[in-house]
Protein backbone atom coordinates (compact mmCIF):
# COMPACT_ATOMS: atom_id res chain seq x y z
CA UNK A 1 0.00 0.00 0.00
CA UNK A 2 1.44 3.36 -0.92
CA UNK A 3 1.94 6.01 1.72
CA UNK A 4 -0.59 8.45 0.27
CA UNK A 5 -3.40 5.88 0.32
CA UNK A 6 -2.47 4.81 3.84
CA UNK A 7 -2.42 8.44 4.98
CA UNK A 8 -5.82 9.13 3.38
CA UNK A 9 -7.34 6.10 5.13
CA UNK A 10 -5.77 7.27 8.38
CA UNK A 11 -7.18 10.79 7.99
CA UNK A 12 -10.61 9.26 7.31
CA UNK A 13 -10.42 7.57 10.75
CA UNK A 14 -9.40 4.04 9.80
CA UNK A 15 -7.87 2.54 12.96
CA UNK A 16 -6.21 -0.24 10.96
CA UNK A 17 -4.35 2.47 9.02
CA UNK A 18 -3.20 3.89 12.36
CA UNK A 19 -1.97 0.44 13.39
CA UNK A 20 -0.06 0.10 10.10
CA UNK A 21 1.51 3.54 10.53
CA UNK A 22 2.54 2.73 14.10
CA UNK A 23 3.98 -0.63 13.03
CA UNK A 24 5.87 0.96 10.15
CA UNK A 25 7.18 4.11 11.85
CA UNK A 26 7.36 3.60 15.63
CA UNK A 27 10.92 2.22 15.52
CA UNK A 28 11.97 5.07 13.27
CA UNK A 29 10.41 7.71 15.57
CA UNK A 30 12.08 6.07 18.59
CA UNK A 31 15.48 6.12 16.86
CA UNK A 32 15.16 9.77 15.82
CA UNK A 33 14.15 10.75 19.35
CA UNK A 34 16.99 8.70 20.84
CA UNK A 35 19.56 10.19 18.46
CA UNK A 36 18.32 13.71 19.00
CA UNK A 37 18.33 13.33 22.79
CA UNK A 38 21.95 12.16 22.63
CA UNK A 39 21.35 9.52 25.31
CA UNK A 40 19.93 11.95 27.88
CA UNK A 41 16.49 10.32 27.94
CA UNK A 42 15.68 6.89 29.34
CA UNK A 43 14.03 4.16 27.28
CA UNK A 44 10.78 4.82 29.17
CA UNK A 45 10.90 8.53 28.34
CA UNK A 46 11.58 7.72 24.69
CA UNK A 47 8.65 5.27 24.68
CA UNK A 48 6.46 8.01 26.17
CA UNK A 49 7.51 10.38 23.38
CA UNK A 50 6.68 7.80 20.69
CA UNK A 51 3.26 7.11 22.24
CA UNK A 52 2.58 10.83 22.58
CA UNK A 53 3.47 11.50 18.93
CA UNK A 54 1.14 8.82 17.58
CA UNK A 55 -1.61 9.83 20.00
CA UNK A 56 -1.41 13.46 18.87
CA UNK A 57 -1.19 12.36 15.25
CA UNK A 58 -4.46 10.45 15.70
CA UNK A 59 -6.16 13.33 17.54
CA UNK A 60 -5.17 15.83 14.84
CA UNK A 61 -5.61 13.55 11.83
CA UNK A 62 -8.49 15.52 10.29
CA UNK A 63 -6.43 18.74 10.35
CA UNK A 64 -3.23 17.22 9.00
CA UNK A 65 -1.66 18.80 5.97
CA UNK A 66 1.46 16.72 5.38
CA UNK A 67 3.17 17.87 2.22
CA UNK A 68 6.69 16.84 3.21
CA UNK A 69 5.84 13.17 3.63
CA UNK A 70 4.86 11.22 6.71
CA UNK A 71 8.42 10.11 7.47
CA UNK A 72 9.74 13.68 7.52
CA UNK A 73 6.69 14.86 9.48
CA UNK A 74 7.22 12.20 12.15
CA UNK A 75 10.93 12.97 12.29
CA UNK A 76 10.18 16.64 12.94
CA UNK A 77 7.58 15.66 15.54
CA UNK A 78 10.15 13.47 17.32
CA UNK A 79 12.76 16.23 17.34
CA UNK A 80 10.22 18.76 18.61
CA UNK A 81 8.99 16.37 21.32
CA UNK A 82 12.55 15.89 22.58
CA UNK A 83 13.14 19.66 22.55
CA UNK A 84 9.89 20.17 24.46
CA UNK A 85 10.83 17.50 26.98
CA UNK A 86 14.16 19.24 27.66
CA UNK A 87 12.51 22.65 27.79
CA UNK A 88 9.94 21.36 30.28
CA UNK A 89 12.77 20.14 32.52
CA UNK A 90 14.85 23.29 32.33
CA UNK A 91 12.46 26.22 32.37
CA UNK A 92 9.90 27.35 34.90
CA UNK A 93 6.38 27.20 33.57
CA UNK A 94 5.06 30.55 32.40
CA UNK A 95 1.45 31.54 32.02
CA UNK A 96 1.00 32.32 28.35
CA UNK A 97 -2.79 32.43 28.49
CA UNK A 98 -2.79 36.23 28.37
CA UNK A 99 -0.70 36.61 25.23
CA UNK A 100 -2.59 38.42 22.48
CA UNK A 101 -1.63 36.79 19.19
CA UNK A 102 -3.55 37.66 16.06
CA UNK A 103 -4.92 34.64 14.19
CA UNK A 104 -4.21 36.47 10.91
CA UNK A 105 -0.56 36.73 11.84
CA UNK A 106 -0.35 33.01 12.56
CA UNK A 107 -1.95 32.08 9.22
CA UNK A 108 0.33 34.47 7.35
CA UNK A 109 3.35 33.16 9.24
CA UNK A 110 2.42 29.58 8.34
CA UNK A 111 2.21 30.52 4.65
CA UNK A 112 5.64 32.16 4.76
CA UNK A 113 7.09 29.14 6.53
CA UNK A 114 5.51 26.79 3.96
CA UNK A 115 7.03 28.84 1.10
CA UNK A 116 10.39 28.85 2.84
CA UNK A 117 10.25 25.08 3.36
CA UNK A 118 9.44 24.53 -0.31
CA UNK A 119 12.41 26.69 -1.26
CA UNK A 120 14.64 24.79 1.16
CA UNK A 121 13.41 21.46 -0.25
CA UNK A 122 14.35 22.70 -3.72
CA UNK A 123 17.82 23.68 -2.49
CA UNK A 124 18.32 20.31 -0.79
CA UNK A 125 17.24 18.49 -3.95
CA UNK A 126 20.01 20.27 -5.87
CA UNK A 127 22.75 19.01 -3.54
CA UNK A 128 24.95 16.11 -4.55
CA UNK A 129 23.67 12.75 -3.36
CA UNK A 130 26.46 12.48 -0.78
CA UNK A 131 25.93 16.00 0.62
CA UNK A 132 22.17 15.49 0.72
CA UNK A 133 22.58 12.22 2.62
CA UNK A 134 24.98 13.78 5.15
CA UNK A 135 22.75 16.82 5.61
CA UNK A 136 19.57 14.77 6.10
CA UNK A 137 21.23 12.27 8.42
CA UNK A 138 22.47 15.12 10.61
CA UNK A 139 19.47 17.46 10.60
CA UNK A 140 16.54 15.15 9.94
CA UNK A 141 17.58 11.94 11.67
CA UNK A 142 19.69 13.55 14.41
CA UNK A 143 22.75 11.37 13.79
CA UNK A 144 26.12 12.51 15.09
CA UNK A 145 29.01 13.26 12.75
CA UNK A 146 30.70 10.08 14.02
CA UNK A 147 27.65 7.98 13.11
CA UNK A 148 27.43 9.59 9.69
CA UNK A 149 31.16 9.16 9.05
CA UNK A 150 30.88 5.46 9.77
CA UNK A 151 27.75 5.05 7.63
CA UNK A 152 29.13 6.83 4.55
CA UNK A 153 32.71 5.68 5.08
CA UNK A 154 34.44 9.06 5.40
CA UNK A 155 36.19 10.85 8.27
CA UNK A 156 34.32 12.87 10.89
CA UNK A 157 36.22 15.95 9.76
CA UNK A 158 34.99 15.38 6.19
CA UNK A 159 31.41 15.16 7.51
CA UNK A 160 31.75 18.44 9.44
CA UNK A 161 33.36 20.14 6.43
CA UNK A 162 30.60 18.91 4.12
CA UNK A 163 27.92 20.08 6.57
CA UNK A 164 29.50 23.52 6.77
CA UNK A 165 29.74 23.84 2.98
CA UNK A 166 26.18 22.59 2.56
CA UNK A 167 24.86 25.14 5.07
CA UNK A 168 26.68 27.91 3.19
CA UNK A 169 25.28 26.67 -0.16
CA UNK A 170 21.74 26.47 1.21
CA UNK A 171 21.99 29.87 2.87
CA UNK A 172 23.14 31.40 -0.41
CA UNK A 173 20.40 29.53 -2.29
CA UNK A 174 17.77 30.87 0.11
CA UNK A 175 19.22 34.42 0.02
CA UNK A 176 19.12 34.44 -3.79
CA UNK A 177 15.41 33.67 -3.59
CA UNK A 178 14.62 36.49 -1.17
CA UNK A 179 14.97 34.71 2.15
CA UNK A 180 17.81 36.90 3.37
CA UNK A 181 16.85 36.48 7.03
CA UNK A 182 17.90 32.82 6.99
Amino acid sequence: MDEEKLLNEFIDGDQKALEKIIAKYSGYVYTVAKNFSKGRLSAEELDDIVIEIFYKLWERREKLNIKIGLCAYLSAAARNAVKNRFRDFSQPQEDISELDISADYLVEDKAVIADMMNCLDEGISQLSEKSREIFLRFYLYGESSAQIAKAVNISENAVRTDLHRTRVRLKNFMNERGYDHV
